[in-house]
C-alpha cells in the first residue's frame, strides 16, 4: 500500500486495500476485506462510506489500517486481527482460543429457529408450564447459543465448553448482544461433570469432527490460528464427541425433545446410524447450500 493516505478518499483506500491482499486472496475476496475493515476502523456500515466521498482516514487510522493488512498477508485470519465477526446479525468478539464462526453453523442455527417456529414444535411451554430449555455443548465463541437466545427470547438456554477461555470469551459475547446465556465449564466426555447439565427440549453441538488425517486439507491459516481442542479428533475414533453427545441426550433430553447436530461431510451416513442405533428417531440427514452433508436433526 501507498505511505502516504492523507489526500485519498475512502473508495480510492478500499481499492488500495483491495489490491494489497488480492494476490493471497483473489481480487473478489479482497474486495470484501476491504470494506470490512474499513468499516472497523471508522465505526460506519458500508453502504454509508460508500457515499460520503469526502471522507478520509486519520493518522491513526491509516497506522491501523497498515497493521491490518500486514497481519493478513502473513496468514493470520481477518476475523482474528480484526477481534471480531458477524454470525447470524450478531457481532461477536472473537480470538484464537475460540473457532471463528462459520457460514455452516448460521445454516444450523436457522434450521432451528424454523423448526421451532413451525407447527407441532415449540409447545412446551404451554403444555408443562416451564420455559423450554436448549443446550448448546461446545459453545467457543457462543455463537450458537446467543443467536438462539436472541431469537427465542422465551427460552431458557444454557452453554458449556471445557475451555475456561472461551468461556470467558462467549460471556462477553452475551453480554454484548445484551442475552441471558447460562454458560458452565465442563468437559462433555466426562460422565462425571455433564451431571450439572440440565435437562432440556432442545440440544444443539458443533463439536470437534476434523480427523487427523484430514489436516493436510486443510488451509494452512485454520492450522496455524484456530484452536486444535475445538477441531480435531483421533482418525481412530472420529465419533467420539457424538457418541458421548447422544449417550448424555438419552438421559437428559426430554421425551420427544430435538437434537441438532453440525458434522464431518464425509460422515454423514455413520454419524445417523450412530443416532439411529442408540435409539433416537427420525433421524434426517440435511445438506448445506453447497450441497455438502452438514447437519443431522433428530428427535428422543
Amino acid at each position: 500500500m501507498r505511505d502516504d493516505l492523507n489526500n485519498m478518499d475512502i473508495t480510492a483506500i478500499a481499492r488500495q486495500t483491495r489490491d494489497a491482499l488480492a494476490a493471497e486472496h483473489g481480487e473478489r475476496e479482497a474486495g470484501a476485506m476491504s470494506w470490512i475493515i474499513l468499516e472497523h476502523l471508522t465505526g460506519e456500515r458500508r453502504g454509508r462510506l460508500m457515499v460520503r466521498g469526502d471522507l478520509r482516514l486519520n493518522g491513526t487510522q491509516q497506522n491501523s489500517l497498515k497493521q491490518i493488512v500486514e497481519e493478513i498477508r502473513a496468514g493470520k485470519p481477518l476475523q482474528y486481527v480484526l477481534g471480531e465477526t458477524e454470525f447470524y446479525g450478531l457481532h461477536l468478539k472473537v480470538n484464537p482460543s475460540v473457532l471463528i464462526p462459520r457460514p455452516e453453523t448460521e445454516e444450523l442455527v436457522d434450521l432451528i429457529i424454523r423448526d421451532r417456529f413451525q407447527p407441532g414444535y415449540g409447545q412446551e411451554q404451554e403444555t408443562t408450564g416451564r420455559p423450554v430449555t436448549i443446550l448448546d455443548i461446545g459453545t467457543g465463541s457462543g455463537c450458537i447459543a446467543i443467536a438462539l437466545a436472541r431469537h427465542l427470547p422465551a427460552s431458557m438456554v444454557w452453554a458449556c465448553d471445557i475451555s475456561d477461555n472461551a468461556l470467558s470469551l462467549a460471556r462477553e459475547n452475551a453480554q454484548l448482544n445484551h442475552v441471558a446465556v447460562r454458560f458452565e465449564q465442563v468437559d462433555i466426555l466426562s460422565a462425571e461433570a455433564r451431571k450439572v447439565l440440565p435437562e432440556c427440549d432442545v440440544l444443539v453441538s458443533n463439536p470437534p469432527y476434523v480427523t487427523r488425517a484430514e489436516m493436510e486439507a486443510m488451509a494452512p491459516h485454520v492450522l496455524e490460528y484456530e484452536p486444535h481442542l475445538a477441531l480435531f479428533v483421533e482418525n481412530n475414533d472420529s465419533l467420539l464427541f457424538y457418541r458421548e453427545i447422544v449417550a448424555f441426550a438419552m438421559q437428559r433430553l426430554h421425551p420427544k425433545g430435538q437434537l441438532y447436530l453440525e458434522i464431518n461431510e464425509a460422515l454423514g451416513e455413520e454419524t445417523c446410524e450412530l443416532l439411529q442405533k442408540t435409539g433416537l428417531h427420525h433421524v434426517e440427514l440435511r445438506k448445506d447450500l453447497h450441497g455438502k452433508d452438514r447437519m443431522i436433526k433428530a428427535v428422543r
